[in-house]
């Protein structure tokens, strides 16, 4: 079969500078298409059980920990959960942890929201892969849908709370790192696999050990032409589908002191919440690289990154008559960059006393970005609807630079942990911002431990939120704004019945000021209101062998959340639910997600215009299941077969639009099902 990764109507030049990299893929398009299978090629069942004590994390410290000392509260999935789960998106992933809840956007783009605090674009939670920042220059955001590939990850750390004390401003709610695999496979793997709605998909994952380094190399293609959305945003039938072609290519080179990564995204979808006559295409590129030096010395540890992340944009929207002709048309264009350095010195001075002192230098610079109409009333025209300006310059540029230093102590026979650190940040718009935390870890004994956490991080305005300007005068910048402040305490406390068996109790305090919002279309600007976001979680872990013939590896998780906030479209309380089973021939997963009724804003549905349609209330509470079986015919086969159902019970459940609320809900994925097959050689 053949994938068609092309799908403008208008001005196809545009894309005609990259059929090369096309051809190069087809290949791989021709597989029959699937999700991924698994990151151990020659032992995919083969997995030994985890003591719940000694899972080690880096984000934290930038150092190894274990979790229990880690001075921040974590999660960390692997490679192994990730392919079980048969996530097809870093969104499958994250919805599953405690305190994050992910909203679909209006032009198929998911936000995430860690602990209550809206995250527009995800431009308050940071997130990095391989240390490298995955924030555009322009807007600030990222996305965690069918952009990224999750064929390569080794793990995924996820920070909730603020990080700005060791990684700046844009991990202002949270932090999700991402860790590609270091190791080459032990031998090639290929997967390829068909879903409902049309959707196809193709990954590899190979590489090779050689003296003294190793070489790894991943890819992915992705066509769907996605589920139907029903309605339009102003309540009108809409014929329009969540359709999404992706590729992706990940490439890395490492030895024992050396590291270069690079990693490509082509993601292409439709903006499904417009009226059938009107039709919106995106299409993103992202590439980021970075290489990495490491020296070791006696007490003296030495990081050095140098990494850029740039970011092409192009969307085309039309509009047509009755007849089919084209009566509007627009497009834009962005292109920006973001280029850093970062030096970190770690020195211990004994096995208790541990200090980091890092220096970091981020430039970010918009190469291009405009939205122009092309085409009004079936007239020519050449008018700009939106343009970034800053003293006259259209394409601005801007830096900053940051110090930061953490001490990590452990006394009383390493039981009790102490960690002070703060970073300072210099920026020119605005004066420096210094960032502080303290965190107490308690190894009680090997049943309990805790942690008792404050710190403060801030959230430099975009570039867009300070020098847009928009011919409709609405939302335009203003390059008065200053940064948004959180103060946040936290508290953690674990209980292990055994090494594989534990309950967590966390509760959290965050204090939100100076918000940039905008207010009735009107510029944007910082807001006089403090926001108090408190709530806590509950999480039990268990994993045990059975005396089974099949499936006698278990392992399950539960996690539920409240968060005590009235931001519209939060639901204040989440709970997930999930269950791993597996032997030497199968993997079993099954997962539940549960969302509380979403807070309601005045406007909601203010803006839909068919009266029984604006009086549909989307924002109930609802709960959705999915289920993963993998088979291998015996221990040594090269081949894996995989079936999957995504919302087995096909629950009609939506997220409320946001920004503004007054539109039409966005409706979410139904059932859908995925077979799919791998082959190791």
């Amino acid at each position: 079969m053949v994938i068609s990764f092309i799908k403008y109507d208008m001005k196809p030049k545009r894309l005609t500078r990259y059929l090369p990299l096309n051809s190069l893929v087809m290949c791989l398009a021709a597989l029959p298409s699937f999700s991924y299978s698994n990151e151990q090629d020659t032992n995919l069942f083969e997995i030994p059980l985890e003591s719940l004590l000694n899972i080690e994390v880096v984000s934290p410290s930038q150092t190894v920990k274990k979790i229990s000392q880690a001075p921040n509260i974590i999660s960390s999935v692997n490679a192994t959960q990730i392919a079980s789960m048969g996530a097809r998106t870093l969104s499958d992933i994250l919805k599953m942890l405690p305190g994050v809840q992910i909203l679909s956007r209006r032009n198929g783009r998911d936000m995430v929201w860690i602990r209550g605090i809206p995250s527009g674009r995800n431009s308050k939670v940071m997130l990095t892969i391989d240390g490298v920042p995955q924030r555009e220059g322009l807007i600030g955001g990222w996305s965690p849908d069918e952009q990224i590939q999750i064929n390569n990850i080794e793990r995924i750390e996820v920070i909730r709370g603020p990080g700005s004390a060791l990684y700046g401003g844009d991990a202002y709610s949270g932090l999700i790192s991402i860790f590609t695999k270091a190791k080459a496979p032990e031998r090639t793997l290929i997967s390829a696999g068909v879903a409902s709605y049309d959707r196809k998909s193709a990954t590899i994952n190979t590489g090779k050990e050689f003296a003294g380094g190793t070489f790894v190399l991943s890819g992915r293609l992705l066509d769907s032409k996605g589920y139907p959305q029903q309605y339009d945003r102003n309540g009108f039938a809409s014929t329009h589908d969540n359709n999404v072609d992706a590729k992706s290519l990940g490439v890395s080179l490492r030895n024992e002191q050396w590291q270069f990564g690079i990693n490509y995204d082509d993601y292409t979808t439709e903006y499904p919440h417009y009226s059938s006559n009107q039709y919106k295409s995106q299409r993103y590129q992202t590439l980021s690289a970075h290489i990495q030096n490491k020296l070791s010395f006696d007490k003296l540890s030495i990081e050095n990154q140098l990494y850029t992340y740039k970011v092409k944009r192009y969307f085309e929207r039309t509009i047509t008559d009755l007849q089919g002709n084209i009566d509007f048309y627009s497009d834009s264009d962005l292109d920006s960059t973001s280029n850093g350095v970062r030096s970190q010195w770690s020195y211990a001075f004994n096995p208790n006393h541990h200090a980091i002192v890092g220096l970091t230098f981020q430039q970010r610079q918009v190469g291009e970005y405009h939205e122009t109409i092309k085409k009004q009333n079936a007239v020519e025209v050449n008018e700009y609807e939106s343009r970034v300006i800053r003293d006259g310059d259209l394409t601005p540029s801007s830096h900053n630079r940051a110090i930061y230093f953490q001490q990590e102590s452990l006394f009383f026979e390493q039981r009790l942990g102490l960690t002070v650190g703060v970073r300072v940040d210099d920026y020119p718009e605005f004066s420096s911002e210094t960032s502080p935390r303290i965190a107490v870890t308690y190894q009680g004994n090997e049943q309990w431990s805790g942690k008792l956490i404050w710190g403060t991080a801030f959230r430099a305005p975009t570039f867009l939120q300070q020098y847009e300007v928009r011919s409709d005068n609405n939302i335009s910048g203003n390059p008065n704004l200053n940064p948004e402040q959180i103060e946040t305490f936290e508290g953690e406390w674990v209980y292990h019945f055994s090494a594989n068996n534990n309950i967590t109790l966390r509760g959290f305090s965050s204090y939100l000021s100076e918000f940039i919002q905008s207010v009735n279309g009107k510029p944007y600007e910082n807001s006089s209101e403090q926001l108090h976001v408190p709530g806590y979680e509950v999480e039990w872990n268990n994993q045990y062998y059975a005396d089974w013939s099949h499936f006698n590896r278990i392992s399950t998780s539960f996690n539920y959340t409240r968060v005590n906030s009235e931001q519209a479209s939060l639901a204040k309380d989440t709970l997930n639910w999930l269950l791993f089973m597996e032997d030497e021939q199968f993997s079993f997963y099954a997962g539940i997600n549960y969302l509380s009724r979403r807070n309601q804003s005045l406007s909601y549905h203010t803006s839909v215009k068919v009266p029984e349609i604006a009086q549909r209330d989307n924002k109930g509470s609802y709960w959705t299941l999915d289920a993963h079986l993998s088979y291998r015919p015996s221990k040594q086969s090269a081949w894996q077969w995989t079936i999957g159902v995504k919302n087995m019970f096909d629950k009609q459940h939506y997220n409320p639009t946001y920004a503004p609320d007054s539109y039409y809900d966005v409706r979410k994925e139904p059932q859908s099902y995925e077979l799919s097959v791998a082959l190791s050689f």
